[in-house]
């Protein structure tokens, strides 16, 4: 009886000791990116409906809208930042202004912060469930290049690359976008990271950085 009683609580403790390790895993473990936040919904949502309201999207209001299924990285819109940036500061204009400090707003810690911690980024793959304001569809990167080289093309079609958003903070989020005419391929129209702040409690375009490729 008392080897009996032994050996229950040693698989008793066992069994105690493994679930608070399982516990504790839990906790320290990264979910996987597989949906949106609330917030990262309404941004992306809001940014589309307002950038495809555009006066240069008149002559596309027939096309439908095609969205790459693997995300631009988030990488992207620092390193367009960045590059956006540096661009500035060598053509020598007047830094003070406040339109300037209102865009380039990051410090080189907060640089360097947000890099590390998106070094082992993963790509997000959209949903169709994720946009809430426009009819998509969706259509892999890969298979965008195999109708590039057999020449069939996405014909009257729009096809958009976009990235989640960059979350700075409450206030400030950086979006990766760009867009092109699937008539011969993918004919660029625009291409830019987007600044988009929340003002009176609605998220409007506050900026626009360029990459520096036309």
């Amino acid at each position: 009886m008392k080897k009996y009683i032994f050996i229950l609580s040693i698989v008793l403790l066992f069994s105690c000791s493994t679930t608070k390790q399982q516990k504790g895993m839990g906790i320290t473990s990264i979910p996987a990116e597989n949906n949106l936040t609330k917030v990262e919904s309404d941004i992306v949502n809001e940014f589309l409906d307002i950038e495809l309201k555009k006066e240069r999207y008149k002559r596309y209001k027939d096309y439908e809208i095609v969205i790459i299924e693997e995300a631009l990285k988030k990488m992207k819109s620092i390193n367009v930042y960045l590059y956006s940036l540096d661009e500035w500061n060598t053509m020598n204009k007047m830094n003070k202004s406040e339109d300037v400090k209102n865009m380039y707003f990051l410090d080189t810690i907060q640089i360097k912060k947000i890099k590390n911690n998106l070094k082992d980024e993963e790509v997000y793959h959209w949903k169709v469930a994720d946009f809430k304001k426009i009819k998509i569809s969706l259509f892999k990167y890969e298979e965008l290049i195999k109708t590039t080289n057999t020449g069939e093309y996405l014909k009257k079609k729009l096809i958009i690359y976009l990235s989640k958003p960059l979350v700075i903070d409450e206030n400030n989020i950086f979006i990766s976008f760009e867009i092109g005419n699937g008539d011969l391929g993918f004919s660029s129209i625009t291409h830019f990271t987007v600044l988009m702040r929340k003002i009176n409690n609605k998220w409007v375009e506050s900026g626009f950085y360029e990459d520096g490729v036309f």
